[in-house]
Order: C-alpha cells, then sequence, then structure tokens
C-alpha cells in the first residue's frame, strides 16, 4: 500500500460529511496518488489564530513541497477568506529568514 500524501486543507470540516474529505480520502482512481486530508480551520469571523500559526509553521520550515521528505505535499485553498489568511502571513514573513530543511538559511522574497 503506498504512503498517502498530507494535504492541508485551509477549512473547517463541514458534518455530516465534507465534500473534500470525500473527495482526497477516496481511493485513487489510476492516477496513483493517495491523499490524507487534514482540516486547518482558518476563519471564524476573524482569523482562527491556531489554524493561522499551523500554517505559518509549516511556511516557516518549508514544510509545504513536493519534496518526500515534506510534511505536506499541497496547500489548497477553498474561499477567498483562505487565500486572505495565506496573504496575511506571507507578508508577515517577507524579509524574515527561513531555515531550510537542509540546514541552510534563505530569504523570502
Amino acid at each position: 500500500m503506498a504512503q498517502k500524501t498530507p494535504v492541508l486543507l485551509l477549512k473547517t470540516k463541514s458534518v455530516p460529511g465534507d465534500a473534500y474529505e470525500e473527495l482526497f480520502s477516496a481511493p485513487p482512481n489510476g492516477v496513483g496518488f493517495e491523499f490524507e486530508p487534514s482540516f486547518v480551520p482558518v476563519l471564524e469571523h476573524r482569523f482562527d489564530e491556531h489554524g493561522m500559526a499551523q500554517v505559518r509553521r509549516a511556511l516557516q520550515t518549508q514544510s509545504i513541497s513536493s519534496a518526500e521528505s515534506s510534511a505536506y505535499g499541497g496547500l489548497i485553498f477553498t474561499s477567498q477568506r483562505a487565500v486572505e489568511a495565506f496573504t496575511q502571513l506571507v507578508e508577515e514573513g517577507r524579509g524574515e529568514t527561513r531555515v531550510s530543511p537542509g540546514g541552510g538559511a534563505e530569504w523570502l522574497r
């Protein structure tokens, strides 16, 4: 059995069922990729600080990429507000030094 690629979904999980969870949890249909969706609630009537901190950490540690060693294989935006939250985190981090998984430092531009 192939290892599932974790994917962050910047949304609150819908109840009783979530279409995104069903889509990403479905067995692969010949594509060969299996995903493990993780929901990160970033919205209320304001940005959710816990969710924002989780995405901030993922960006700072460069945990989202196609590299085999990455914690997450992708980032999916499901609303305009999720894009706004992500944009805010990127703007906050401009010019900060990042430590790459290999231990080197680089600048976020």
